[in-house]
């Protein structure tokens, strides 16, 4: 059985450690396109776990946590939830192997709504700089004045809608939970 997520934890806890891919291949001793294809799931990281985990400074365990309690899978407001930017730019559910559990009126606003990490967003008003989670819609129509997430410089940007541009609207804020 292929563990898949096991390369996105190793991706998520090099970035949450704010490490480039060389920077933690120089700390576990391989080169970074390694660490790359470890992260991709084309090179199984079993050898190096521990040499991982310690350069994360984080217990192996978290690494080959899957995040996703299989007695979740019933809850039916469970959105898929972003700890990281995928490569590709888009927040399909095969992306990720995290979920969140949202009140049940988003899922009934928007089924294919989700969720992603504050900290991942830029934004020049302070109430999205606060830790905790944004919660998307790419299927509520846009208007005026709405907060939307934007896909703009290879990052996430919180910003009031303007005009009709719709070219890097990535989805609307319709949510956000605050964590104290």
């Amino acid at each position: 059985m292929k563990q898949n997520y096991i390369g996105e934890n190793i991706r998520i806890y090099r970035e949450r450690a704010k490490f480039t891919q060389q920077q933690l291949a120089d700390k576990v001793g391989v080169s970074w396109e390694m660490i790359s294809r470890y992260e991709r799931n084309q090179n199984s990281p079993f050898k190096k776990l521990h040499l991982l985990a310690n350069a994360l400074s984080i217990s192996q365990s978290l690494l080959m946590e899957r995040h996703v309690p299989t007695t979740y899978n019933s809850i039916p407001s469970r959105i898929p939830l972003f700890m990281h930017i995928p490569v590709s730019g888009r927040f399909y559910l095969h992306l990720t192997n995290y979920f969140y559990n949202c009140p049940e009126w988003m899922v009934k606003r928007d089924e294919k709504c989700f969720a992603i990490e504050s900290s991942l967003v830029q934004s020049e008003s302070q109430q999205f700089l606060l830790d905790g989670v944004l919660f998307i819609s790419s299927n509520v129509p846009l208007n005026k004045g709405d907060y939307v997430l934007i896909k703009q410089d290879e990052g996430l940007h919180v910003l009031q809608y303007e005009n009709q541009n719709t070219i890097n609207v990535v989805g609307k804020v319709i949510a956000k939970e605050t964590r104290y």
